[in-house]
């Protein structure tokens, strides 16, 4: 009896949906205004494309997004500066790679205490560039090296790479 209850109270929610009469509607009347020269067709375009990337850069970084013994810290804020006045702040994520040996559990259980030696260590030696626009790559991929080797042990890291800084200035 309950079978029967359900069904006939889906059906009529099915006809009281308002569903069909959308997929019976026509598309709207041809302005004459279209991009397309008149066609109907898509009107917005979304593209993403990431600055700097390609596809062989792409087959790299899955390989390395596979790979057992590596992993992504939290987002690291930096300051970064100009003849020491803070010029705006710097949100990097940082890929770390395991040393073979090693007990990555243990280390990504400690990946909070990591994050603050990192940020500690990104206040104590500047990571900016000489204009304090944006990140010293290089510079703050040594700094965290050190940071983490100090924190984890010296053969407990193989690699930290930089994989993506999203860098806020103050408007002055």
């Amino acid at each position: 009896m309950r079978s029967v209850f359900a069904f006939l109270f889906a059906a009529l929610l099915v006809s009281a949906s308002p569903v069909p009469g959308f997929a019976l509607a026509s598309p709207p009347a041809d302005s004459g205004n279209d991009s397309e020269g008149g066609q109907r067709g898509n009107r917005i375009l979304t593209l993403f494309n990431l600055a700097g990337s390609d596809d062989e850069e792409d087959e790299v970084e899955e390989e390395d997004e596979d790979d057992p013994r590596s992993f992504t810290m939290p987002t690291v804020v930096a300051p970064l500066s100009r003849e020491g006045r803070l010029t705006g702040f710097a949100y990097v994520q940082i890929r770390v790679r395991i040393a073979d040996g090693q007990n990555i559990w243990s280390i990504r259980d400690d990946a909070h205490y990591a994050l603050d030696a990192a940020v500690r260590a990104a206040y104590r030696n500047s990571v900016s560039n000489v204009e304090g626009s944006g990140l010293d790559v290089t510079r703050a991929v040594a700094v965290w090296q050190a940071a983490l080797a100090e924190h984890y042990g010296p053969r407990a890291i193989e690699r930290v790479e930089i994989r993506n800084a999203d860098t806020r200035l103050f408007r002055r």
